[in-house]
């Protein structure tokens, strides 16, 4: 399941896709939930024009799970856009200030919610998903060849991040999860 949701969530963070993921402890509000889907299909074109011009490669790069890292696509990605093509953060925080957001809020919000969003699919898919990851540890590395060590544990970080999504933001991103839905559904076909 993961395998074939991994591709779609990581075109979504291209569309565009430093900081914690439950910014200031604030717990994810309806609205906020709300705001960032609707913010989705409008980075479209910039992620788009980022892709015709080249320069998704860092993005690509930054929104990749990291081992001993929490998992933070959209900050990460954001961070990265922020550093590397600054005209092109500009136009992100453009997008996204009518929905109330600055680019870095809009990073923090993206990852709160993409996060309960995994958490709800894994659930969704094999309500056992969250038992099996309980058993999974770092010890595991040293079973698989050293070639394929970074992805897994890349895996790992992710997947630790998934497990300990807060029951409270899964509860507001179930409420918009049809609109996720349909929103990465189109994401897969393009």
């Amino acid at each position: 399941m993961l395998k074939r949701l991994l591709p779609a969530l990581m075109g979504a963070l291209l569309v565009v896709t430093a900081g914690a993921v439950a910014s200031e402890n604030k717990p994810l509000t309806d609205d906020q939930a709300k705001r960032f889907v609707d913010t989705l299909p409008a980075l479209d074109r910039l992620g788009e024009e980022l892709r015709e011009e080249g320069k998704t490669d860092k993005l690509e790069i930054a929104t990749q799970p990291k081992s001993g890292e929490e998992f933070t696509p959209y900050s990460n990605a954001v961070a990265a856009l922020k550093t590397e093509h600054p005209a092109d953060y500009a136009k992100l925080g453009a997008a996204v200030k009518p929905h109330g957001f600055s680019a870095d809020e809009w990073g923090h919000v993206g990852d709160r919610v993409i996060i309960a969003y995994l958490a709800l699919e894994m659930e969704k898919q094999d309500p056992r998903s969250a038992a099996m990851m309980e058993g999974m540890d770092a010890s595991m590395l040293d079973m698989v060849p050293p070639e394929m060590r970074d992805q897994l544990a890349a895996t790992f970080a992710m997947m630790e991040t998934v497990k300990n999504a807060p029951a409270d933001d899964k509860a507001v991103v179930a409420k918009i999860k049809p609109q996720l839905d349909e929103y990465m559904g189109n994401a897969k076909k393009q």
